[in-house]
């Protein structure tokens, strides 16, 4: 963990004038400290094997903890030797160098610059000096490093520390977490809390995945992709889907938890998850990677390729990956085998649609089929559910990446990248269940059904149809995605133009469904169905025990719903920055642009789907909706004071941007920042940001959807009958799930945050190689979209309120829940960062590191309306399929240590999750979800037999830790967003690199 930028890729050295004319030529930084000095005499151990002299020049800045800055153009086709042993900074640079015409120079005190020997003080002017010499000429009077954007600004730096913490994930810690999809990866990230998906979520998900900064929603943290904007999930989705990014392409993953919307515009309210693909690689790369738990399941492989090549003017990358992950079962774990979790001090959530028929009669009996006839229905008589479903997914990936850059002169360059993901995940559910008496059309077994032995209409039936075949949810996708882009300098400015288009589209199956129509028809009067031979109608015995459905009459009603969908967004956006220099406190920054920015989305439901006559599967009418977006932004960082002997420094970052929607309106969001530096040891920071999120398409223009919601209904607990006003007689407490209909509402406005941190970030000059990072944050949200059912049946039930939106049949029994999209809800959400970084000095047992960071959730205030009350959720656990926002817990931490010695290489990691308390179902009890620890180790060797040929062998969760017990869960019981089912893992990864 890092509370600085990364590494930065792009650099540019040189003196005022020339950086002028050379700010865009191809160039490398890689920069960990900025106090170091490549003058040092301590002896570090290498080991550095690459291909290419600019791969190798990488690895022993990242090796050294240096920044070294070089041109592509003059590295780009020179081999590099094998480095390995101890050596001091300035002998592994004598090493790589030798023989290779280049030099290199110590700037800045901080910065070294490597540049094509023989110049000296005979050289040229800079005019001549830019063919030869593109990056960095000795003897030139002043030096300024540009460096590229990183994350939360639109200004080129190199080696810095900002306004807001910044989290890295870099390549090597990506690499030695194991992790194979970016969801994994960012799950344990200790600021990802809440309702964030992945294949780990079975019912209700749909094989996506997704990251929730702050335990705010997925769609208030903003996803970029090289700092772009990319289309969301193709069903209307509002957030990118993780699982679309191959976790093999990726260079880093840099995390601002802070709102940016005055830098990137809507969705940053919780911050930026920005993923940086690679670009520099040299080589060809050959990997594979197997893995599986210690119960056999979740079988997990990969198959990664990779090639790059720098090109006379230019450079390739290209990436190809296959990921296919075997399912976990419900039943194969004790925590999740039974719905039915009483004996732990939770519920029992089992299912009153049984195998056997349930029936209420008329006369207020409930009785259950059985071979002999009928008994009455017990208590027991519920149906265990997670004895049928996956809890963690099977999941398929095949990805495609590639980039490219051209130098077309050395004051333009171009860049382009494509890439093309398939997805293909499969959900098992259990076997549909059948509650004639609550779907939006009643259905109704008539009395003179052949198959009715009462002989009297009966309204409520329930019946698990497990004479179907499995139900499957299967869940595919395609996204392409294209982003060029011209970078150029004309007289003082840097300015670049890019253009961007991803499209997602995605199909969600669900087979073994019941058509609702062929049902009614089925279990109607008899002269309404006579058989295939009169009118194409089978009757059905909807009324006997499981395995009386006979394979014609299941064949009749059952079906298969289909839906489709995709979003797409382009976007073209212009940019022009610069230095100003000449201000007494040293140099400033300006940038500005414009953006110009389409999107649009379709959801189309089948036929049956559409036509609200399925079972077993979501009813919904379509959705489509589009909007353009035109942006302008300004962005400066100003010095405002610097001490006589510049060790001390304050400065000021701001930033405007200016949005006008299509649908909504216009809006402006500022942003302003202080950084003060009492020395080079200490560094205190302030932020304030103005955010918004503009409503979703989704959001705007859905449909009517018909869903089975997981409510608690207060009136089916006896001492609230008679008490509460909207509960006047008593509800049948053996439901958990009720008829509810959502759908968009055109009218919606933004919502709108403003957040505050202050933070300080130290490193002791006593203790080298440690940074020790404190940030304290508050975000309050306005204007939330909210439709909660729960929320409406609530206030119902205990004002009265909400008459027209609630419907309650003759018994109490709750029937359906209306609801849709308002802007009534707010949040107040603080707490603090905190992170450790400490590379240790180089000894015979290799080389240190340890990096952790842990996140605080001080209070989580949500409040429905202006008119309920204000309900702290930190350190507190409500399912999404509940209308919950999952689990925040109020602490999450992880701690790493990495280790380096020669040709080994090791990683030890602790996630740690805070307990939290939940509601268990069905009363006003409340428990403790138990705290959860884990621990992954892994191990690898390069060996020295075969050149570039790596083995890795690791466990995930080394003492298996069994997930805890959340009663309220919908899946598995435990809350899967935040803890794994999977147990113990092992895995191993063979790379062969030439």
């Amino acid at each position: 963990m890092s509370t600085a930028s990364a590494p930065v890729p792009v650099c540019f050295p040189g003196s005022l004038a020339f950086a002028r004319s050379a700010l865009l030529a191809a160039c490398l930084a890689l920069g960990l400290s900025q106090t170091a000095l490549a003058s040092t005499p301590e002896a570090v151990h290498f080991v550095v094997n690459a291909p290419r002299l600019s791969s190798a020049l990488i690895q022993l800045s990242k090796q050294s903890g240096l920044s070294i800055v070089f041109s592509d153009r003059v590295t780009r086709d020179l081999p590099a030797r094998e480095l390995v042993g101890h050596f001091t900074p300035a002998a592994a640079l004598d090493q790589l160098l030798a023989g290779t015409g280049l030099a290199w120079e110590l700037i800045d005190n901080k910065v070294i610059a490597v540049y094509a020997a023989g110049c000296g003080d005979a050289c040229p002017d800079a005019r001549e000096l830019l063919d030869r010499y593109p990056v960095y000429v000795p003897g030139l009077e002043e030096t300024y490093v540009y460096g590229n954007r990183v994350t939360g600004s639109r200004i080129r730096r190199a080696t810095y520390t900002g306004g807001a913490p910044v989290d890295v994930l870099a390549g090597p810690e990506i690499e030695l977490s194991g992790a194979q999809s970016l969801g994994e990866l960012l799950k344990f990230v200790p600021a990802v809390s809440g309702n964030a998906t992945s294949t780990a979520i079975s019912n209700g998900g749909d094989g996506t995945a997704t990251v929730t900064l702050r335990g705010l929603p997925a769609n208030n943290t903003l996803v970029l992709i090289n700092g772009r904007r990319v289309a969301s999930d193709g069903l209307a989705g509002d957030a990118v889907d993780l699982n679309s990014i191959p976790p093999a392409a990726v260079e880093r993953i840099e995390i601002l938890k802070d709102s940016a919307s005055a830098i990137y515009g809507s969705d940053a309210i919780a911050g930026v998850v920005n993923v940086i693909m690679k670009r520099d690689f040299h080589g060809f790369l050959a990997e594979t990677y197997y893995g599986e738990t210690e119960r056999g399941d979740l079988q997990t492989t990969t198959q990664t390729l990779q090639y790059g090549t720098g090109l006379p003017e230019g450079s390739l990358f290209l990436s190809a990956s296959l990921y296919q992950q075997d399912p976990i079962f419900s039943r194969d774990r004790d925590v999740s085998r039974n719905a039915d979790t009483r004996a732990e001090g939770g519920a029992d959530q089992r299912s009153s649609a049984t195998p056997d028929a349930r029936i209420s009669l008329p006369d207020g009996r409930t009785v259950i089929a059985t071979a002999d006839g009928y008994r009455p229905a017990t208590d027991e008589d519920l149906f265990n559910y997670q004895a049928f479903t996956t809890a963690v997914v099977p999941f398929e990936r095949t990805s495609l990446y590639g980039s490219a850059s051209y130098d077309f002169a050395q004051w333009l360059t171009g860049e382009i990248e494509l890439s093309y993901t398939e997805t293909d995940a499969e959900a098992v559910l259990a076997p549909t269940p059948v509650f004639t008496a609550f779907e939006q059309d009643p259905l109704l077994v008539a009395a003179d059904n052949i198959y009715n032995d009462f002989e009297v209409d009966l309204a409520d039936v329930r019946r698990r149809l497990v004479e179907f075949p499995e139900r499957r949810q299967r869940n595919e996708s395609e996204v392409a995605r294209m982003a060029a882009a011209l970078q150029g300098l004309w007289a003082d400015w840097s300015w670049d133009f890019g253009y961007n288009w991803s499209r997602s589209e995605a199909t969600e199956a669900s087979s073994a469904i019941v058509n609702a129509d062929h049902l009614r028809r089925a279990i109607g009067p008899a002269a309404g169905c006579q058989g295939p031979p009169l009118d194409d109608c089978v009757p059905v015995n909807l009324l006997g025990p499981a395995g009386t459905l006979e394979p014609a009459q299941a064949d009749y009603i059952m079906a298969t719903g289909q839906v489709s969908g995709y979003s797409e967004l382009y976007s073209a956006g212009f940019s022009m920055s610069r230095a100003v220099d000449g201000l007494p406190a040293g140099r400033a920054d300006v940038a500005f642009g414009f953006e110009h920015r389409r999107e649009s989305t379709r959801k189309r439901p089948g036929p049956l789907l559409a036509s609200t006559s399925t079972i077993g599967a979501t009813n919904f009418d379509a959705t489509r909706g589009k909007r353009t977006v035109a942006e302008f932004f300004l962005e400066s960082v100003v010095p405002l004071w610097k001490s006589a002997d510049g060790l001390a420094k304050l400065d000021l970052e701001a930033a405007l941007r200016y949005s006008d929607y299509s649908d909504f309106g216009t809006t402006t969001n500022p942003k302003v920042a202080l950084r003060y530096s009492p020395g080079p040891a200490l560094l205190l920071r302030a932020n304030y940001a103005g955010g918004f999120r503009a409503p979703s398409l989704n959001e705007l223009y859905e449909g009517v959807t018909e869903n089975q919601a997981f409510l608690l209904d207060p009136c089916t607990q006896p001492a609230n009958v008679g008490v509460l006003p909207g509960c006047t007689a008593l509800g049948d407490p053996s439901r958990n799930q009720f008829l509810t209909l959502e759908g968009g509402n055109p009218q919606l406005q933004p919502e709108t945050s403003e957040s505050y941190s202050v933070g300080l970030v130290l490193t002791p000059a006593r203790l080298q190689g440690l940074a020790l990072s404190a940030d304290f944050f508050r975000i309050e949200q306005q204007d939330v979209v909210s439709s909660s059912a729960q929320y409406i049946v609530d206030q119902n039930a205990r004002f009265g309120s909400f008459e027209d939106r609630v419907e309650r049949d003759a018994m109490g029994n709750l029937v359906l829940v209306r609801a849709s999209n308002l802007n009534i809800g707010e949040r107040r959400v603080s707490g603090a960062d905190f992170g450790l970084d400490w590379r240790f000095a180089e000894n015979r047992f290799g080389q240190f590191t340890l990096n952790g960071s842990t996140s605080w959730i001080a209070e989580y205030l949500a409040q429905q309306d202006a008119s309920a009350p204000r309900e702290d959720l930190a350190g507190s656990f409500r399912d999404e399929a509940s209308e919950g926002l999952g689990g925040i817990p109020e602490w999450k931490a992880q701690l790493g240590l990495r280790w380096n010695r020669e040709r080994w290489r090791g990683s030890y990691q602790v996630h740690y999750v805070d307990s939290m308390r939940e509601r268990v179902p069905d009363s006003d009890r409340w428990r403790n979800i138990k705290a959860w620890m884990v621990h992954d180790v892994q191990l690898n060797y390069t060996f020295d037999v075969l050149d570039g040929l790596r083995l890795s062998l690791g466990v995930d969760n080394l003492f298996d830790e069994a997930a805890p017990l959340a009663t309220s869960a919908f899946n598995d019981n435990i809350d899967g967003r935040t803890h794994e089912l999977k147990g113990r893992f092992w895995y191993t990864r063979l790379s062969q690199r030439f």
